[in-house]
């Protein structure tokens, strides 16, 4: 082999190296995004899984709040006054940053334990029965997910009644607000929440709600006694759907 033929292949294999790292270097970038697409798109679905399960326990949160005031709240009484000054008394006004100043104030209406304010959404294998932790063959599972980040915290306040003169802590038009916030945390720090509220209503006596009848307020006996519905139906005409059948 001449001097001029060795000095052509070896410029023919530097070439040949040269293409094989370019070739590397684009699967490389290639694998190297598609990895981080798809670590995105496994966040994305995170975060909004996270915010579901927010959601789920500030909804959790405000259900039992709600039931909370119910029991507080006497049969008989119209409004949330008395209610009101119970958890007032009880030293329960909030006063940490970004909600301490408000007026009307806000009120832990589900303190949790000291040094915690937050209620715990907990399901470890010292809450599930025996059932529940073993297959339909009645084999133990040997590991399952548990939850121990999901938590909540329930407030409430009153709103602000009609009467100009009312003082900003005490019911007079029995309206007030709770509201629930519902929390997930992360290991990434940042926790995930999700904040849920209604103006809830005092009310005295039963309400029975249902189709026909009871909607337009003859009440659950049918017997036309109100002042909307005073007889019976009128069905002294009828008509019925023509027969479309073909013969």
């Amino acid at each position: 082999m001449t001097h001029r033929d060795l000095a052509r292949t070896r410029a023919n294999g530097g070439f040949t190296l040269l293409v094989a790292l370019g070739v590397v270097l684009v699967v490389t970038m290639a694998v190297m995004l598609s990895y981080r697409v798809v670590g995105r798109e496994a966040d994305t679905q995170a975060d909004a899984r996270r915010q579901k399960e927010a959601f789920f326990a500030a909804e959790a949160g405000l259900a039992e709040g709600r039931e909370a005031i119910r029991l507080r709240t006497g049969i008989t009484e119209e409004t949330y006054a008395n209610t009101l000054t119970t958890i007032i008394n009880s030293g329960a006004e909030v006063t940490e940053l970004g909600l301490a100043g408000a007026n009307p104030p806000w009120y832990e209406l589900l303190p949790a334990g000291p040094g915690d304010p937050w209620n715990y959404l907990r399901l470890t294998p010292g809450d599930m029965p025996a059932h529940e932790k073993q297959g339909a063959d009645g084999v133990a599972y040997e590991d399952y997910p548990e939850q121990n980040n999901v938590r909540y915290r329930v407030f409430v306040r009153d709103d602000v009644d009609s009467d100009p003169g009312a003082v900003p802590n005490t019911d007079t038009n029995g309206l007030i607000w709770v509201a629930a916030v519902g929390e997930v945390l992360n290991r990434d720090g940042r926790p995930t929440r999700a904040v849920v509220q209604a103006l809830i209503a005092n009310q005295t006596g039963a309400v029975a709600y249902g189709p026909g009848c009871n909607m337009a307020g003859c009440g659950a006996d049918n017997n036309y006694n109100n002042s909307r519905e005073q007889n019976a139906p009128d069905v002294s005409q009828m008509e019925s759907l023509p027969n479309n059948t073909p013969p």
